[in-house]
C-alpha cells in the first residue's frame, strides 16, 4: 500500500503546473520541472558551471493552443571580476540534439511576451538569468516527448556554438506534459 502511495506522489511531482496568467488572461500549462543542461568552463572556474533550464509551455487562449520552448541560462560562475560582457543583441538560436537527429529553432522577437507569459518560467529563485523563447509546432512537442535531448547548443550570431550536456533531463516530465495537454493521443 505504501508503495502505491509513494508512486502516486512521484507522478504528481511530474504533473505540469496549470494556471491562468494574471496579466494576459491566458491559460498556461508549464512542464513540472525543466530539463537541466550544464557546461563546464574550466578556464574560469574549477567546480562551477553555466546552466540551461529547458522547458515546454502550452498557452490556451479561448481554445487556441500554442506551444513554446523556454530556454533560461544562468551560471554559478562569478563573472563580476571580469570586464563587463557587452549587452547581447538578439537571443541566440538553439539546437536540440539527439544521437540521430537535431532540431534548430529561431528565437521569438518579443521573447516571453510573444508567448503571452507575464512572468518567467523555469527560473531558480534569486539567480541572475537570461531567457529566450521559441515557438514549437505540435509535431515538435511530440518529438520532445520521445526523449530529452542529450545536448543543447546556443548558436551565436557568428555561428559559434556553446554546447551544454544533459545534467538532469528526466524524460518522464515531458511525458506527463503530453498527457496533461492531450498530445499523448493520436
Amino acid at each position: 500500500m505504501a508503495v502505491l502511495i509513494l508512486a502516486g506522489c512521484a507522478e504528481r511531482d511530474l504533473w505540469p503546473a496549470e494556471r491562468l496568467d494574471p496579466k494576459t488572461a491566458v491559460n498556461v500549462t508549464i512542464m513540472a520541472r525543466p530539463w537541466v543542461y550544464a557546461r563546464a568552463v574550466p578556464m574560469l572556474a574549477a567546480n562551477a558551471r553555466d546552466y540551461l533550464h529547458v522547458g515546454v509551455v502550452e498557452t490556451n487562449r479561448a481554445g487556441t493552443r500554442a506551444y513554446w520552448l523556454g530556454v533560461v541560462s544562468w551560471s554559478t560562475i562569478d563573472r563580476s571580476v571580469f570586464a563587463a560582457e557587452p549587452a547581447s543583441g538578439a537571443p541566440p538560436k538553439v539546437r536540440l540534439g539527439w544521437p540521430n537527429s537535431r532540431l534548430e529553432l529561431s528565437p521569438l522577437e518579443g521573447g516571453r511576451a510573444a508567448a503571452r507569459l507575464s512572468a518567467p518560467a523555469f527560473v531558480e529563485p534569486g539567480t541572475k538569468f537570461k531567457e529566450s523563447w521559441y515557438s514549437l509546432s505540435t509535431e515538435q512537442v511530440v518529438l520532445l516527448g520521445g526523449g530529452a535531448p542529450v545536448a543543447v547548443s546556443l548558436i551565436g550570431e557568428g555561428g559559434e556554438l556553446s554546447t551544454y550536456e544533459a545534467w538532469d533531463a528526466n524524460p518522464a516530465v515531458m511525458l506527463e506534459f503530453l498527457k496533461a495537454t492531450g498530445l499523448d493521443r493520436p
